[in-house]
């Protein structure tokens, strides 16, 4: 690395850190985005640095659900195969969150690589800004989806411009492709057989099963959809619902094996499937990443479990249709006695147009007979309660907290033995919450 290149990362790498640290310390945020955008701000040209430092080059996960779960789960394979990763736990997958996270970690300035292999979460937006920089080794995209009309626009648009981004392509990209989504499987149709790699599920889930699309976005409508052959993919499943889900794998007619993951949803059985896809096109071996990846547990915020005072407490980040419509799937089918705390925020990085809420199948959820309590809260918690309101709720208790500290803690107070506390949250109003719940859970062990 030239003389001057390593001065620039150095002082980028002090700003971010004491950055990150005034941020925490003075509760200003999580300081995963901060940090990043001051860097880009003295340093435009940062990425071209650092994105050459990863030795096996970089991988690259969008689309609209699933990211930071699959990125988690790829994780911990390749790591387990023995190679070192950089990655955006936290699920900052904006440039200046990206940054943020590279520089947060060990830069080994004094070798020619920080890590083997770069693995981040990337929004779908700035992947179609950066692709030809970052000229990934993998791509994967896990869905397109509904997400924040007023900064992303129609999924028709979003899926034409990546088709384009491949097309021309500088480099060659192996992509990993959810064959179970038409809107990916257009994608997929430019995509050179031998660079393209489908997962799946493969037999026709139950009408209630979860697996939810967008279909009625694919060119043509559902009429003309036509799913691929499958390289890998999962079927017999099992839904232990919150707990998780058990299914078999199999991968080119040659393997099989019995899987159960303790992630809960289907959704959650195809970001297995996305991350055992791309372990599978770098070459790691399979039977070894099966038996890691029963172990993995939810990711940040993301179907987390809490214990508070001995009651069972679940988080679900939930933030457009098709997502939320999952996590409504899951929880209408769990057993047991809950109460539920729906959070709704319309901050910037939320999307200030919450009106995607309408479109959200809330009916579903009444289909559970053991639903003792919901309550609204956060900064749109009024609106909130107004689409539960019209969503034919039974004769329960539906109220409005604006804040979401006060409405945990009173729902809390009125759980009964045996109840579980589930909490639907959209972005931002998700990560203040946690930050919140993991305090409360410590003081209260």
């Amino acid at each position: 690395m030239k003389p001057q290149n390593k001065i620039i990362l150095m002082i980028a790498t002090l700003i971010v850190r004491f950055t990150y640290f005034l941020s925490r310390t003075f509760r200003m945020g999580e300081g995963s985005s901060l940090p990043g955008k001051i860097t880009l701000w003295l340093f435009p040209n940062i990425l071209e640095l650092l994105i050459p430092r990863y030795k096996k080059g970089w991988i690259l996960i969008t689309g609209t659900n699933g990211k930071t779960t699959t990125t988690k789960i790829l994780v911990e394979l390749i790591k387990d195969a023995g190679y070192q990763v950089a990655t955006n736990a936290k699920g900052a997958n904006l440039l200046s969150g990206i940054i943020t996270s590279i520089l947060l970690a060990r830069l080994k300035l004094d070798q020619d690589y920080a890590a083997d292999y770069a693995v981040f979460e990337i929004d779908e937006a700035v992947l179609l800004k950066t692709f030809n920089l970052f000229q990934p080794q993998v791509l994967v995209i896990t869905n397109l989806s509904r997400d924040q009309l007023d900064r992303y626009g129609e999924v028709d648009y979003n899926v034409n411009r990546i088709i384009d981004l491949l097309k021309n392509s500088e480099k060659p990209c192996r992509v990993a492709l959810n064959g179970n989504d038409p809107n990916v499987v257009r994608i997929g149709s430019v995509v050179k057989p031998e660079n393209r790699f489908y997962f799946g599920i493969k037999e026709e889930p139950a009408k209630d099963s979860g697996l939810l699309y967008e279909r009625d976005t694919a060119a043509g409508g559902e009429t003309d959809w036509e799913p691929p052959q499958l390289d890998l993919w999962a079927d017999s499943l099992q839904s232990e619902y919150l707990k998780g889900s058990r299914f078999r794998l199999g991968f080119r007619e040659a393997n099989h094996f019995e899987v159960a993951i303790k992630l809960p949803g289907v959704y959650n059985v195809l970001n297995s499937l996305a991350a055992l896809a791309v372990g599978v096109l770098i070459g790691n071996d399979l039977q070894r990443m099966v038996s890691v990846i029963n172990n993995v547990t939810p990711s940040y915020g993301r179907s987390e479990f809490f214990n508070y005072r001995g009651a069972s407490v679940f988080l679900f980040l939930a933030k457009n249709p098709v997502g939320y419509n999952h996590v409504i799937q899951l929880i209408s089918r769990s057993p047991g006695s809950k109460r539920l705390l729906f959070l709704l925020n319309d901050r910037v990085a939320d999307g200030r147009d919450v009106s995607w809420i309408w479109d959200v199948s809330f009916n579903n959820i009444w289909k559970s007979t053991e639903i003792k309590e919901v309550v609204a809260s956060g900064t749109r918690a009024g609106d909130m309660a107004l689409r539960l309101k019209y969503s034919d709720p039974p004769q329960i208790s539906l109220t409005v907290d604006y804040s979401p500290e006060r409405a945990f803690k009173r729902l809390a107070a009125r759980l009964q033995p045996g109840e579980e506390l589930l909490v639907v949250a959209n972005y931002t109003s998700m990560l203040k919450f946690r930050g919140f719940l993991l305090n409360l859970c410590r003081r209260s062990a």
